[in-house]
C-alpha cells in the first residue's frame, strides 16, 4: 500500500455468485449489492461505501456508520483469504455547499473475497 493508506479507512467485502448473480456484501457496514459481473458489482459497492461514509463524516454522524453483517457473513468471510485489495479515492459529495467543512477520509481500501473460488473446505 503507498502513502494513502494512512488516511484510509479498510473494508472488508465479500463477493459470491448465486444462479448467474453476483451478489456483494460489506461486512463492516452490512450493505448488499447485486450485479451481474464481479466489476460492476465492486463498482456498485464501493460507490455505495463511498456514499455512507461521506454522508456520515460529511454530517458529524459516525455513530452511527457501522452496522456489522450478521455473523454467518463474516464466517463465509474467513472461510476465504482476499483476493483482491484497492485503494478507491474519495470524492465528498456533500461538502461543496458547505461553510465549515468536515474531515472526510481521502480513500478506502476494498479488500475483497470471491466466496466458493479461495476457500477452505
Amino acid at each position: 500500500m503507498g502513502k494513502r493508506s494512512s488516511n484510509s479507512m479498510i473494508f472488508n467485502l465479500l463477493a459470491k455468485k448465486e444462479k448467474g448473480l453476483w451478489i456483494g456484501h460489506c461486512l463492516e457496514l452490512d450493505i448488499v449489492a447485486t450485479a451481474d459481473s464481479l466489476e460492476v458489482l465492486k463498482k456498485d459497492l464501493t460507490d455505495l461505501i463511498i456514499a455512507q461514509v461521506d454522508y456520515a463524516f460529511s454530517n458529524n454522524n459516525l455513530e452511527n456508520l457501522y452496522h456489522p453483517a450478521p455473523s454467518e457473513v463474516w464466517e463465509e468471510f474467513f472461510k476465504c483469504r482476499p483476493e483482491t485489495e484497492e485503494e478507491i479515492e474519495v470524492h465528498s459529495e456533500f461538502q461543496d455547499d458547505r461553510p465549515l467543512k468536515s474531515f472526510v477520509p481521502p480513500w478506502i481500501i476494498a479488500k475483497t473475497c470471491l466466496y466458493g473460488e479461495s476457500c477452505i473446505a
